[in-house]
């Protein structure tokens, strides 16, 4: 979940660049051009920390699952042992 959450957010912010990257083309003055240049340079950067997001995200979920089939090994692997506790005897008369 926690991954698809910050795809879907990554999506969002490509769509956006997208958009804004059509706005630029279209842009009359100068001043306009630059101040979507600035908001493409700044969605850009949070593009870059949202895909380093998502693979934080993967590493941890990496991590548990390899903690849980280590767990699983272990239960696997458990040694029994035999033990005589008592004996009984009898005798059928």
């Amino acid at each position: 979940d926690m991954v698809l959450a910050a795809e879907k957010a990554l999506q969002d912010t490509k769509a956006s660049i997208k958009a804004l990257r059509r706005q630029a083309r279209q842009a009359v003055t100068l001043e306009e051009q630059h101040a979507i240049q600035e908001k493409i340079r700044q969605l850009e950067k949070q593009q870059r920390r949202q895909r380093q997001e998502i693979f934080q995200v993967e590493d941890e979920i990496m991590e548990k699952r390899d903690a849980l089939i280590e767990s699983l090994e272990k239960r696997l692997s458990q040694n029994t042992a035999t033990e005589t506790l008592f004996t009984i005897h009898w005798r059928v008369a």
